[in-house]
């Protein structure tokens, strides 16, 4: 048996062997833990987020926790130039959490958060159960 042969009844026998997914299996959960304050990766957190959602539509769950210096991400104050992409990413279903300790350590209110952000008791808390949950973390 030549190479090629050898090689394409290998993705035939693969192609046999592949795992049967239900409807939740096939549902991408990502999570994006922001925990610095930087602009540049900011931008990216945002650039990743919409390909995700141009990738997978419907199929995909996203969350954003903000922690540490991250809070700044989702203090509209500090971080007001973002505000419209925050509020469309809000509409199309991504959720945003900000850190309780965080948010005492750095000084923000709630008043001071997006609106549509949910106030969790701590962002490195929040991010080791999503990872149990079956979230797929992106650091950037």
């Amino acid at each position: 048996m030549n190479r090629r042969h050898f090689i394409l009844s290998g993705i035939g026998v693969l192609s046999i062997l592949k795992p049967t997914f239900s409807k939740e299996e096939e549902f991408i959960k990502l999570l994006f833990p922001v925990t610095y304050k930087d602009k540049k990766r900011w931008r990216k957190v945002f650039f990743r987020i919409r390909a995700a959602l141009n990738i997978w539509g419907t199929k995909v769950d996203i969350e954003v926790v903000a922690y540490d210096e991250g809070i700044a991400f989702l203090d509209r104050f500090e971080n007001g130039e973002f505000e419209e992409r925050i509020e469309n990413l809000l509409l199309y279903g991504v959720k945003f959490k900000a850190c309780k300790v965080a948010m005492k350590m750095f000084g923000v209110s709630k008043e001071q958060l997006f609106e549509g952000v949910e106030v969790v008791r701590s962002g490195f808390e929040y991010h080791v159960l999503k990872v149990r949950e079956g979230y797929i973390p992106i650091y950037l």
